[in-house]
């Protein structure tokens, strides 16, 4: 038999829904069909008439068959169902049914048809799969159905893309989820909504949102895809992977939905083996949704509208407060008194410790207009607002140990973002078609302290109880004094598509221009530290922390900038013959400054070269190769190799704007004696509570502040993707519709971006272990931020996926293993350039070294599992399962350096004790006594010290270093197993045609089952064990003040360790 003919069945029975046929698209909105027609003697035939029509909205397409029996037709509503015809002289019309498009795939149809001599038109019925989960290796794709099966009590896009092989979530102590894609850092990821971007691009946020929870009402997803290497040259806009997903349309027929969802602190449980969780909550979801025709066949709508509110605990308070976490040595009393003295002295309202409620609003709006027979067009309105109450204890740098922060400290977190899309899809001809988008997007960020920011923080010193210090803080934390963020978007992309033979010829523009207006002036205000509330009533202060503008005007920190980013791609999409396909195109992205930055020439003088670097005139050629290859009736080869760029936050340029050292500086001091009179009313002219003569003393001194800059070779992040699978069918009866994938992805990172203290740039010296020592004292602090080609990842995935129907019900099942062996450098974790620095263990943090990555989970196994029956005729009972076991988060041992820097000279507290304190450098590990970099005089000389040192290592995973350096995240945290289920129940409704259904999502039900299951355990961030402080003293380390395990452990239990359920209630109409 031709193999054409042969393919044609397994493509029309298997590939229309999750099987193997389809190659990749871009990041776009629709979706596509590509083909052949042959006869039933294998050859080609020229001239039929393709005619594709989507049933629910009446919306026709055509498109003729070359010379090569091919044929292709884009810009393709997602979803279906379809009706494909395929007529002409000489043999009977052909039609396949149920055709159903998934979001960035086009569907491989070829089609073999019968001579004329047939009596009637042939009808071929598909599969309504599609509009369920499918996975093709480095490709996920999931339709209504399957998203209607995910467990979800957040209703969040990324507990639907977490069922992809090589996506994987770490859940934050507050609530955050990361989506790492392929052991890539989350922030490299691109999340796009009807084509527009909406990650959080700047870099704020821990979820990768420009919101505070999802950007879009899950109910108004049509499709959603999620892609770890995909090679057509229309993508781009990260490192890691993208999330793409379609709104919903409205057809012909009036449809919607209202539906409801709740949980509360009754419906989660309490502990997790002997961890006992304290919760108060009560969260609640409003939606609704409404689409249909405004003029049939032509003009259709859909709205969708989703409210969240939630009440949430008081985490933190004083004794009697009636918070999850009270103080017990800070009472309401001592709250009273330190309210009554500052309300008297400086006319200000402290708070208290009470928690407003919160919300998140989402709507959305699409308009569809069928133009012509050639020529449609989306517009698209999406806005959404939320925020959330973030408790905050002042981040007064001049306290230690105990500190509770008064409500007048924390800040209300808000986001709102607002687009407008416009897209237009045009078929000029059967063999060349257009795709124009334009698209709108504001986001406004604020970050407002409750009770104004137009006030210092006062941290007052309560007591002493076994010694540990207890302060009460008071006024806006150090860094809401001047915080707000507005970007403005705009978006314009041009696609032209010829086909000609066997080639699909694409050639597309894009421009996104971005302005960004943001403040960040931490500390504007000033931070003071009071002895006692006496000194409080006398406005005496002991200490003082001031940063500003030296204008003492907070707005003159503001940096006002932007770029354009421009992309000109051209792409070949060659069928080679029936059975392989290959896609080679090439990318050109360049970037465009708007803004400058303020020249430092104390910079320049001390360094060669200048801290007004952008990244204006940089640019990136991104070549594409890949391929599909129908190798045999039952077996699809895919690959691909190609360069990627883009998902680096644009706030660690920004940082660059900011911190110039020429319109800022500060004032300093810890505590040298010194007393303060701090003013009770405001300065007149500047509206500061800062004494005049340190006001004077910063607008009369001549700047020479702390520096963010771009090294001079700085270039963008890129990461070339290789990948290699295969998908099979057995020919076993046994094995009847299991289909088996493997697949293998190499990342090699180019140009990954770090930073170093430009003071010390090369070491003075060297350590023990043959690291080098620096001495940073000198000038300023100046943070640059550099490229280095370091960093590699290995992945490998196998899959098993089937669906059957039995006498007990419909079931279809998906699992999968991945193995991931990921190294980065470990830089890039936070949002300002000294974060950026410090948040993580290093080998030597001015050298970059690949190491173990965070985001690493070398071990990774999912399983999806949906079983549904009619108990009784016409309503439906659904139980959907995903359970996943992974290994732990990875950890690293670490020199413990809060006021004992290691390398650097002196050691002690040194210039960069507040970099090094966050996450020290990797242990340097001794083998005994004998080890010739271990000093006898470590532990005093005490030999019973330091055999207690010698005896935590070899009972420990340190024996594992001796006599070298602790590898970095060259450990992990336990294994967890988290199981989730979703129970759906059809109930009559009021009308036949109508449906009400009832929700329980369960999520970690294991916990549910048994207390000591689903526990979720690891090493805090920044994921480091500090075990011991060490001076070096004549060439060897002087080790000295073990911790104890349960510091060195340092090991936090999540919340998520305990089960949570949600009831829902949705009527269909």
């Amino acid at each position: 038999m031709n193999f054409k003919a042969k393919l044609s069945r397994v493509a029309i029975a298997v590939a229309v829904s999750a099987g193997l046929a389809g190659t990749v698209m871009a990041q776009t909105t629709t979706s596509a069909i590509r083909g052949n027609v042959v006869s039933e003697a294998g050859a080609n035939l020229a001239g039929a008439t393709v005619t594709i029509k989507h049933e629910p909205t009446g919306t026709i397409s055509t498109a003729t068959t070359n010379e090569n029996g091919t044929f292709s037709s884009r810009g393709l509503r997602v979803g279906g169902p379809y009706t494909v015809t395929i007529s002409g002289d000489g043999f009977v019309p052909t039609k396949v049914e149920d055709v159903y498009l998934s979001l960035d795939q086009a569907l491989a149809l070829p089609v073999t048809v019968q001579s004329s001599n047939a009596a009637e038109v042939i009808t071929v019925t598909g599969t309504r799969a599609a509009a369920g989960y499918s996975n093709e290796g480095l490709s996920t794709s999931l339709g209504l159905k399957a998203l209607s099966e995910v467990a979800s009590i957040d209703r969040d896009i990324t507990d639907a893309a977490q069922l992809d092989p090589f996506a994987s979530v770490n859940v934050q102590s507050g609530g955050s989820k990361e989506l790492s894609i392929a052991g890539a850092n989350n922030r490299f990821n691109s999340l796009t909504v009807d084509g527009v971007a909406l990650n959080d691009r700047f870099g704020l946020n821990a979820n990768g949102y420009p919101t505070q929870r999802s950007p879009i009402s899950y109910d108004a997803i049509e499709s959603l895809s999620i892609q770890t290497a995909p090679f057509d040259v229309e993508y781009n806009g990260f490192t890691g992977g993208t999330i793409n997903a379609v709104t919903k349309s409205g057809t012909n027929e009036f449809h919607g939905s209202v539906g409801y969802y709740y949980t509360d602190d009754g419906m989660i449980g309490e502990n997790n083996g002997d961890e006992d969780f304290n919760f108060d909550f009560e969260e609640e979801t409003f939606v609704a949704t409404l689409g249909g025709p405004l003029i049939k066949d032509k003009l259709f709508f859909f709205v969708a509208y989703d409210k969240f509110e939630a009440v949430a605990p008081l985490n933190n308070g004083p004794l009697g407060s009636g918070a999850v976490n009270e103080r017990a040595n800070i009472t309401l009393d001592d709250l009273a008194e330190v309210s009554q003295v500052v309300s008297d002295v400086w006319g200000f309202d402290v708070g208290n410790f009470q928690k407003d409620a919160v919300q998140d609003e989402k709507v959305l709006a699409n308009i569809d207009w069928n133009i012509a027979k050639d020529h449609r067009a989306k517009f698209t309105y999406m806005r959404t607002e939320g925020n959330s109450i973030n408790e905050q204890n002042g981040n007064n740098f001049l306290t230690n140990d105990e500190v509770l922060g008064a409500s007048s400290t924390w800040y209300d977190r808000s986001e709102e973002v607002e687009s407008f899309i416009a897209h237009v899809f045009s078929d000029w001809t059967t063999n060349f078609s257009t795709q124009f988008k334009i698209a709108s997007t504001t986001q406004a960020t604020g970050q407002d302290s409750l009770n104004g920011s137009e006030f210092p923080n006062f941290a007052v010193f309560l007591r002493e109880v076994d010694g540990d210090e207890n302060y009460l803080t008071i006024g806006p934390d150090r860094f809401r004094h001047g915080n707000s963020l507005d970007q403005d978007f705009l978006q314009m992309k041009a696609v032209a598509i010829y086909t000609t033979g066997d080639h699909i010829i694409k050639a597309g523009f894009e421009r996104e221009e971005v302005d960004v207006d943001n403040l960040f002036a931490q500390n504007s205000e000033g931070s003071y530290l009071f002895d006692s509330i006496d000194d409080l009533r006398n406005a005496q202060a002991s200490a003082l922390l001031y940063d500003n503008a030296v204008s003492n005007n907070e707005d003159d920190l503001r940096a006002i900038w932007g770029y354009n980013y421009n992309s000109l791609y051209i792409q070949d999409s060659w069928a080679a013959t029936s059975e392989l396909t290959i896609d080679a195109g090439l990318r050109y992205d360049w970037y465009e400054s708007e803004g400058s930055i303020r020249e430092n020439q104390n910079f320049v003088d001390r360094y060669g070269y200048s801290n007004a670097n952008d990244i204006d005139g940089l640019d990136l050629l991104l070549p594409r190769v890949s391929f599909q290859w129908y190798a045999s009736d039952y077996t699809t080869v895919r690959g691909g190799i190609g360069r990627f760029s883009g998902g680096a936050p644009s706030v660690w340029v920004s940082n660059s704007y900011s911190n110039d050292g020429v319109i800022s500086d500060n004032y300093e001091d810890f505590g040298s004696g010194q007393t303060y009179q701090v003013p009770t009313t405001p300065d007149p002219v500047t509206g500061q509570y800062i004494p005049q003569n340190i006001l004077d003393q910063l607008a009369n001194t001549d700047p020479d502040g702390t520096v963010n800059a771009l090294r001079s070779d700085f270039d963008i992040p890129t990461t070339w993707k290789v990948s290699l699978g295969v998908a099979h069918e057995p020919e076993m009866e046994m094995l009847e519709g299991w289909v088996f994938s493997a697949d293998v992805l190499y990342n090699k990172l180019e140009n990954a971006t770090y930073w170093y203290d430009q003071r010390c740039e090369e070491p003075v010296g060297t350590a023990p272990d043959g690291r080098g020592v620096y001495d940073c004292s000198e000038g300023p602090e100046a943070i640059a931020t550099g490229s280095v080609d370091e960093g590699d990842s290995m992945l490998y995935a196998l899959s098993a996926t089937n669906a059957w129907e039995t006498a007990y019900g419909s079931f279809d099942f998906f699992t999968s293993y991945t193995y991931a062996d990921v190294e980065d450098i470990g830089y890039g974790t936070s949002s300002t350039a000294t974060s950026n620095y410090s948040d993580f263990a290093a080998y030597d943090r001015q050298q970059p070294r690949a190491g173990t990555s965070s985001f690493q989970t070398e071990h990774l196994w999912k399983m999806r599992f949906n079983w549904s029956q009619e108990f009784i005729d016409g309503y439906q009972t659904k139980v959907s399962v995903f359970a996943e076991r992974r290994s732990g988060q990875p950890y690293s041992y670490t020199f413990d350096e809060n006021n004992a820097c290691v390398l650097d000279v002196g050691g002690g507290r040194c210039a960069r004790e507040s970099r090094n304190d966050d996450a020290g450098h990797l242990l340097y590990v001794p083998s005994g006594m004998d080890d010739p970099l271990f000093a006898s005089s470590s532990f005093e000389g005490d030999p019973a010290a330091q055999q207690a040192f010698f005896d935590y290592i070899n009972s420990s995973e340190l024996a594992q270093y001796k006599g070298g350096i602790a590898a970095r995240n060259g450990d992990n945290s336990r294994w967890s197993t988290i199981i989730d289920v979703r129970i759906q129940q059809e109930l009559p409704a009021f009308y036949p045609e109508h449906k009400l259904t009832v929700f329980f999502d369960i999520e970690n039900f294991g916990n549910l089952l048994n207390d000591d299951w689903g526990r979720i355990e690891r090493t805090r961030y920044e994921y480091e064990r500090a075990v011991v402080s060490a001076n070096i003293v004549d060439g060897q380390y002087e080790y000295f003040d073990l911790n104890g395990e349960d510091r060195i452990q340092n090991l936090e239990i999540l919340s998520q360790s305990v089960w949570q359920l949600q009831f829902g209630i949705k009527y269909d109409f």
